[in-house]
């Protein structure tokens, strides 16, 4: 009898202190390492998002700076086109002056008309290509990119690229031209029947620079309907980026305090088993 007392003393001094102990602790590292786990998922999960995001706006920042860089450069632009006009202008009203003038023998369709088409080409052939550039812009695949962009810009780039294709019809015109120039004295002559052609072409010239004009101030107003539609699309970039780390921080407690509940349930399951089992050996 009392080796058997001693054993049902020793068992349940096991049951209720040892066991207890042991079983409190494991369930608590459990808990812990439970925790540490769904916490670093959390994390993961909606730093992988962030981080998707911060590259969103990285690579809008990259396009806002390069938005910025072709509107500065418009003006230079404007003001090369507004330049070249105003001295060729000028120059023709001089030379239209002494046209009619007793002095007129000095002058004739080269001075009047000739030189001012090669002088104006030369700002014209570039700036088509450079109004053209700009086709890629204003039509991206990104609706919110171009979203409020005013219609003329689509109608402006169209009259342009057909400005551009009937002022290379005549830079071909004049390059067959200057193959069919004669020599007189040593010196490379255009004949006189050929420069009638290119009052036309001077008229046309001027109109082509009004339109450009007109074309740079409409790409102008776009760009910076453009980089005020990125520029918004990067504040909500940066408030998802608030709500994902706000996102994160109430899972990681609700987390917390889901599984302390089921730690506690646990331990307080395990507390009743015991107790039965202390009185079934009692």
């Amino acid at each position: 009898m009392r080796y058997r007392f001693l054993f049902n003393f020793l068992k349940v001094s096991l049951v209720t202190k040892g066991l207890s102990k042991i079983n409190i602790f494991l369930n608590l590292a459990i808990f812990l390492s439970v925790f540490a786990i769904s916490s670093t998922l959390i994390s993961i999960y909606y730093e992988s998002r962030i981080t998707d995001i911060e590259k969103k706006i990285s690579k809008n920042e990259i396009t806002l700076d390069i938005l910025s860089l072709n509107t500065m450069a418009i003006p230079g632009k404007v003001l090369g086109l507004e330049n070249i006009s105003n001295d060729v202008k000028k120059n023709n009203d001089i030379i239209n002056y002494f046209y009619f003038s007793k002095i007129g023998q000095l002058f004739d369709e080269y001075e009047l008309y000739y030189r001012p088409v090669i002088n104006l080409s030369n700002y014209l052939s570039g700036n088509f290509n450079v109004i053209k550039n700009y086709e890629d812009v204003v039509n991206a695949k990104d609706e919110w990119v171009i979203k409020n962009l005013d219609e003329k810009i689509f109608e402006d780039l169209k009259q342009n690229s057909e400005n551009h294709e009937e002022f290379s019809k005549i830079m071909n015109q004049i390059r067959l031209d200057h193959e069919k120039m004669g020599l007189e004295k040593g010196v490379k002559v255009i004949k006189p029947e050929i420069l009638k052609e290119y009052q036309n072409y001077y008229k046309k010239f001027t109109v082509y620079i009004n339109d450009q004009l007109l074309h740079f101030a409409s790409i102008s107003g776009s760009l910076q309907t453009i980089h005020n539609n990125i520029k918004n699309d990067n504040l909500k970039l940066f408030g998802e980026i608030s709500k994902n780390s706000k996102d994160s921080k109430k899972f990681v407690l609700f987390a917390f305090f889901f599984q302390l509940i089921i730690f506690i349930i646990v331990q307080a399951m395990e507390i009743i088993t015991t107790r039965r089992e202390i009185q079934k050996i009692k």
